[in-house]
């Protein structure tokens, strides 16, 4: 893999982070995209580029065909951003420009989607890819996920998931890990709450959430899978990715008190964003396991070890990143 070169856009964000590294990890020559400059380790071993990713100059080298991949990350993430011009600008026109360039270059193209795309689930079990448009699911509750699910019809539509190097969409759940304190209130909650437990502050959580479920999968996790979608061999497609088990606000703040090994001070709030809010999440991933056997497929106990990582990161590191 050593002569192989990966493209990845947002290496400056939380997920891109992880990526950009676990690419380097297997082999790859890196080249990292982003508005703002990455963190120091990656500017010492990638090529760093501080632009957007539908800057000509990146589009004209996809096009050219210099790299193996682009696994896409850049993107407007916040949830509760309601700019359409912007949205369909970053989210969904930029995207389509960057796929088009590694179509007609052989570049296989790996992207961010999200499970938000399914909106307010109508059963509490593990969601598959095929149930967005159907009643299983009401479909995207804002203006970020309405983005997401135009773009994955985009791709779905534009292009032969038989042909070429391909591409795969993967629609992320709950992503956790070091390095996403800068989202601030986008942050995953998980990781607020862990950190809020590591500095001894009150944890704040809506009150009508506390039998709520998450699907929470480890940054780790997404960013060896996008390595391996990233191989020109890999099957194409729209693809859940999470860890395909559902953990309740309640149980998150029993492992926060097992951790911290005292009580919580836990203030219930109202819920500002009722009719925008997704009370379960749970990815089936059934597909993904067909389509990659190797993957690393966290359970309910990894899941656990994972987040005590993180208390402890942020309990032992000064700037509690």
């Amino acid at each position: 893999m050593n002569e192989q070169s990966v493209l990845v856009t947002g290496a400056a964000g939380f997920i891109g982070r992880h990526v950009a590294r676990a690419c380097l990890d297997v082999g790859y020559r890196v080249t990292t995209v982003d508005l703002t400059t990455p963190p120091p380790d990656l500017c010492r071993d990638t090529t760093v580029h501080i632009s957007s990713f539908d800057d000509p100059a990146i589009l004209h080298a996809v096009e050219e065909g210099r790299f193996t991949a682009v696994v896409h990350l850049g993107a407007i993430s916040s949830t509760v951003e309601d700019n359409w011009q912007a949205l369909e600008q970053t989210n969904i026109a930029g995207p389509a420009a960057l796929a088009e360039r590694c179509g007609r270059s052989g570049t296989r193209f790996v992207y961010a989607s999200s499970s938000s795309v399914y909106g307010e689930i109508a059963e509490r079990r593990p969601l598959p890819e095929t149930a967005l448009g159907s009643s299983a699911c009401s479909g995207p509750l804002n203006s970020y996920a309405r983005s997401k699910a135009l773009f994955d019809t985009h791709m779905a539509t534009r292009f032969d998931a038989d042909g070429g190097p391909g591409w795969a969409g993967l629609r992320f759940t709950n992503v956790f890990g070091t390095g996403e304190q800068h989202k601030k209130s986008m942050a995953s909650i998980i990781g607020q709450l862990l950190r809020a437990t590591a500095r001894q502050e009150p944890l704040t959580v809506f009150a009508d959430t506390l039998e709520a479920c998450r699907d929470y999968v480890p940054v780790a996790t997404v960013a060896q899978t996008c390595v391996l979608m990233a191989d020109p061999a890999a099957p194409s497609g729209i693809y859940n990715l999470g860890s395909g088990h559902a953990v309740s606000f309640a149980e998150l703040l029993r492992w926060c008190s097992d951790f911290a090994q005292t009580p919580l001070n836990v203030r219930l709030v109202p819920n500002p964003h009722i009719g925008r809010y997704q009370y379960w999440t749970c990815a089936d991933m059934s597909a993904l396991d067909t389509s990659l056997p190797t993957r690393p497929r966290p359970g309910p106990d990894e899941l656990r070890l994972a987040a005590h990582e993180l208390y402890l990161h942020f309990k032992n590191t000064n700037d509690r990143s």
